[in-house]
């Protein structure tokens, strides 16, 4: 955020003076020595210098005193609602005057903070890291696991905190307690309560509260604990703190931060009424993730040359609803891409340049409400489990109608590839894992599972439609690539590098049919995949999401899951030692289907849509079905697929908007 000393214009001149106050009162407190400034998002007016959205966020290091994260590469989340109000309850009104209630509010708030991880929102963040070096503005060449994540489910705990919160909080104004801080306080109760996560940004909020200075100086803000902290907190931790945002304030009226400011008119949830606390804790939470450290008031992490983070650089524009998960949307302002500002010039984005569909790990089995529980009772051919029946959409991109699949072996045969030999097998290849795939992609084409697929079609924009096919020959190439160097926690441009590597060897001109799966050996494997985020992702190479690498390429990243285990399949169908290699089909058959029906991977170039079939809450035609049944045979479970060759081999079911007369389901083919 903004230094609190340094930026942010107050939009009238009575909050000139009192900025100018509070602005001595808190440099008066850096000459007694304290030290931890808050970094606060300034009220809707205030916006950013204009010289902001011209330069790129900066690396500063991650090494400001002992401690320093640089990023969260796990973000967590912990929410406080702090005084006695909200076990008393109170209510608010909204722009329109409709009342609504504070456990209205903490369900908004709960909900959304529930729902924004492993959105195309939040992987904006996963381009930054902390393993670049100081001074630099992109972690491309940075190899290793210090990436910011975006895993699902990021909210980890509610507490509704009934003791008083002191009246001096809000009364100091920009000044808050620079010294002796009760809000770094009740966030070190926060962690004794849930338990401390150096990853974790505790986010508290408060009640209705005077204000002494008559309307807010600032939405927000986000810093750190730290030894000087006046009163020597115990170890170092991240918090925000989000007042009471929803007031009438004499010159900036209900909307200074946000309320109703993208939709108009509220409804029950509360979209509208509470606006303002996605816009604001969503900033907060988001430069909390990509610049935490706050030591001796300096941030080490990624902020500009005018120490602006990534909701800084785009606050109060472009405010829009962005789906996220559990079948509802937030509104949000736009964060920070130094890719996308790279590559078109403009930085402030809703979703992420480059968001590679990722097959969750076993257990992560979409959505969190199963249709059984949503109607009470399973319809005919439906088992508890089964997602709730949401279609796919047509979002306007292609499908491939003559499907071909490349397989690039990329480094099986290089030194150090794998651990371990198995007499029987090669030693680029000990498990047989690379040779299952190819026997797999030529005996999948022209059975009914790979059929459901063929419902699915694009518009070709002359009155006709073209849909999914399924030849029985869709192997059109296997490829050793032993020649260009491999290593381990590969970035995703590594990988699509190797796709349009894989075009040149191939000689493959038809791009709007293939799929090149780059497949990569048990040592050698990306940064993703090898800190258990995901079992494998496609995606489709844009000028903002791959700067550099050749465009239009649909490629799937394969890594080695028999490294996961159980995670990503083994034994999911069969019992060992038969099913040992279950996730290999089990997961590139997720892939290809996805890649299938959604080729351009949800993705977008300027106003053109590449994104193909998906849900409201983008999950693709495998996603929806992917882990049900965990191995039990009920209807929607994965099972041995006979393929073209008579083979039997372990797939998940596809959703099939067909099924249940076109309620949809899992299917295992038609």
């Amino acid at each position: 955020m903004s230094n609190a000393i340094f930026k942010g214009l107050p939009a009238s001149g009575l909050r000139v003076l009192a900025f100018l106050a509070i602005s001595l009162a808190v440099l008066a407190s850096h000459a007694s020595g304290a030290t931890n400034d808050k970094h606060f998002f300034w009220a809707a007016g205030q916006a950013p210098t204009p010289s902001s959205v011209s330069n790129d966020l900066i690396y500063h290091g991650g090494n400001a005193g002992a401690g320093a994260i640089g990023v969260e590469t796990t973000p967590a989340i912990y929410l406080i609602f702090w005084g006695p109000d909200w076990a008393n309850g109170f209510t608010t009104t909204d722009a329109n005057g409709r009342q609504f209630t504070s456990q209205q509010l903490q369900t908004y708030i709960a909900s959304f903070l529930t729902n924004l991880g492993g959105t195309s929102w939040a992987a904006i963040q996963m381009e930054y890291c902390n393993i670049a070096p100081a001074g630099t503005t992109s972690c491309a060449n940075a190899n290793g696991s210090g990436y910011v994540t975006n895993p699902r489910k990021q909210l980890k705990g509610v507490w509704t905190d009934s003791t008083a919160v002191p009246s001096d909080i809000i009364a100091l104004g920009l000044a808050e307690n620079v010294a002796n801080d009760p809000l770094a306080a009740e966030a070190i109760r926060a962690s004794g309560h849930f338990g401390y996560n150096p990853q974790a940004t505790y986010i508290i909020l408060t009640p209705p509260t005077a204000i002494a200075t008559g309307q807010p100086v600032y939405c927000g803000y986000h810093t750190q604990t730290s030894t000087v902290d006046g009163l020597g907190n115990p170890y170092r931790l991240q918090y925000a703190f989000i007042p009471f945002l929803n007031m009438n304030w004499p010159g900036l009226g209900t909307s200074g931060c946000g309320m109703n400011s993208v939709n108009t008119t509220s409804d029950d949830f509360g979209h509208g009424v509470f606006d303002g606390y996605s816009i604001v804790t969503g900033h907060e939470y988001a430069e909390a993730v990509t610049d935490p450290d706050n030591f001796a008031s300096v941030q080490d992490g990624w902020n500009d040359a005018q120490g602006s983070e990534n909701g800084d650089k785009c606050a109060w524009t472009g405010l829009a609803n962005v789906p996220m998960d559990n079948h509802t949307s937030f509104a949000v302002q736009p964060l920070w891409s130094n890719k996308a500002f790279d590559a078109s010039g403009n930085g402030c984005v809703r979703s992420a340049p480059t968001n590679p569909h990722a097959m969750p790990a076993a257990g992560v089995v979409p959505p969190a409400i199963d249709i059984c529980m949503t109607l009470g009772v399973c319809p005919p051919g439906v088992a508890a489990g089964q997602p709730m029946p949401v279609n796919m959409a047509y979002f306007g991109g292609k499908v491939q109608v003559n499907p071909k699949i490349y397989l690039v072996l990329w480094g099986w045969g290089e030194a150090n590839a794998f651990d371990h030999t198995t007499p029987g097998h090669p030693a680029n290849d000990p498990d047989g894992a690379g040779a299952l795939m190819s026997r797999f992609i030529s005996g999948m084409g022209g059975t009914s599972w790979a059929n459901i697929s063929t419902q699915y079609y694009q518009y070709n924009y002359n009155g006709n439609y073209s849909t999914v096919g399924n030849p029985k020959q869709q192997l059109a190439g296997v490829w050793h690539d032993d020649t260009t160097p491999i290593h381990d926690n590969l970035a995703p441009i590594d990988l699509a590098r190797e796709a349009a590597r894989a075009v040149a060897f191939f000689h493959a001109t038809d791009l709007a049919d293939s799929n090149f799966v780059i497949a990569t050996p048990q040592k050698f494997n990306d940064a993703g995949f090898n800190q258990n985020q995901y079992c494998a992702w496609h995606d489709f190479t844009t000028p903002t999401g791959y700067p550099g690498a050749q465009q239009g390429i649909a490629f799937t990243n394969m890594p080695y899951v028999l490294n996961a285990a159980g995670g990503c399949g083994k034994d999911f169908v069969n019992p060992t030692p038969t099913g040992d290699l279950d996730g290999v089909t089990i997961v590139l058959g997720h892939e290809i289907a996805e890649t299938l029906t959604d080729p351009g991977a949800e993705s977008s170039t300027g106003l053109v849509q590449n994104g193909g079939w998906f849900d409201y809450q983008s999950w693709e035609i495998g996603d929806k079905c992917a882990w049900v049944g965990d191995g039990l045979q009920i209807p929607g479970a994965a099972f041995n697929m006979i393929g073209n060759d008579g083979r039997a081999y372990p797939v998940q079911t596809l959703w099939s908007n067909k099924s249940l007369s076109g309620v949809g389901a899992c299917s295992q083919g038609f």
